[in-house]
């Protein structure tokens, strides 16, 4: 009486492969399977960093837009933009603080905003600069803004130097 096995092993050898090819794939093979599958799955997870910097920043930048239309109304009256803090009558640098934000400094209209506190590591102590952009020599013409190192618009001049040391890709999209 012949088995199954001997009748898949004749079989087997009648098309030229082994047994053991007919069976399926061992272990170690699978687990190398596996594990190039995971690799490829964590290498096209996209980092999200990025966007929990952005988060940061822009809290920090929520902080300070009070401060925005008192730069505006000092400059209507004067026709000049506040050179610091004090002129200006906001608190003390290192006074105006939030989550991702450990000072402010007000430097000829531009405010320079240092990160800290519950920022990410890499990003403690680095500089985003919004800067107040304007005509010249056109009283009463709206003041607007710009942030980081978005770039200045025609006709327009940006009061401030742009202080802002970030990488573009922790800058929010109203920054680049």
């Amino acid at each position: 009486m012949v088995d199954d096995d001997d009748l898949l092993d004749n079989r087997a050898i009648a098309m030229g492969v082994n047994k053991r090819s007919i069976e399926g794939f061992t272990l170690i093979e699978l687990v190398i399977v596996l594990a190039i599958m995971a690799i490829i799955l964590v290498a096209s997870i996209p980092s999200s960093g990025g966007k929990i910097d952005q988060v940061g920043v822009n809290e920090a930048l929520n902080l300070v837009k009070v401060y925005q239309p008192q730069i505006e109304s000092y400059y209507n009256m004067t026709g000049e933009f506040p050179a610091d803090n004090e002129v200006l009558g906001m608190p003390a640098p290192q006074s105006v603080i939030g989550n991702y934000l450990t000072a402010v400094h007000l430097e000829g209209g531009a405010l320079h905003l240092e990160l800290g506190n519950k920022i990410r590591p890499k990003l403690k102590g680095k500089i985003v600069s919004i800067r107040p952009v304007f005509v010249p020599d056109t009283p009463n013409a709206p003041i607007s803004w710009i942030c980081g190192n978005d770039s200045v618009p025609d006709k327009m001049v940006a009061a401030g130097d742009n202080r802002t040391n970030l990488e573009p890709l922790s800058l929010p999209s109203s920054c680049k």
